[in-house]
């Protein structure tokens, strides 16, 4: 039964989203950060055009399952290579009752804010979900831009999950 959830769970994930990646974890990784789920996001993932948009890419949670986020790494500063103002590309990671629950506002553009690394805040890292539910990213740009004009840009987001 645990296989088919785990199956039935990498199938909804992948119908989700394009190419924005929520896989297991190297044994690199989970010995670094504990993880055994990774969401990777590049900047080719943020597709909105729409000026001062958020987007929003999710992975989908089943009921009974425990969640904890470990860490987020910018691996690659987001960029628009706009130099007309300052870029700014902001992330909150969430559920459907709390938006940023597991990560508050954390600042991914290279203008010289961007934050490499960053835990979650510890008294609301884990949850265990009594009805399926999703992870929410929400990107949010600076008012002059789009998500999509960013040019450059990856990030990883370390879970432990238990189904």
């Amino acid at each position: 039964m645990k296989k088919f959830t785990m199956i039935l769970m990498a199938l909804t994930i992948s119908a989700l989203f394009a190419s924005a990646e929520w896989r297991a974890a190297t044994q690199s990784e989970m010995d670094r950060t504990g993880a055994n789920r990774v969401f990777e996001v590049d900047y080719t993932d943020l597709t909105t055009t729409t000026t001062n948009t958020a987007q929003t890419l999710t992975v989908a949670v089943p009921a009974k399952a425990a969640v904890q986020f470990m860490l987020m790494e910018l691996d690659t500063a987001f960029d628009t290579a706009n130099t007309n103002y300052t870029g700014s590309l902001a992330v909150i990671v969430g559920d459907g009752s709390n938006d940023d629950a597991y990560l508050t506002s954390t600042e991914l553009a290279s203008d010289g804010t961007e934050i490499w690394k960053k835990f979650g805040p510890t008294a609301t890292r884990e949850k265990v979900y009594t009805v399926a539910d999703t992870l929410d990213f929400k990107f949010t740009p600076n008012t002059e831009e789009a998500v999509s004009a960013n040019t450059s840009g990856h990030a990883s987001f370390y879970f432990r999950v238990v189904p």
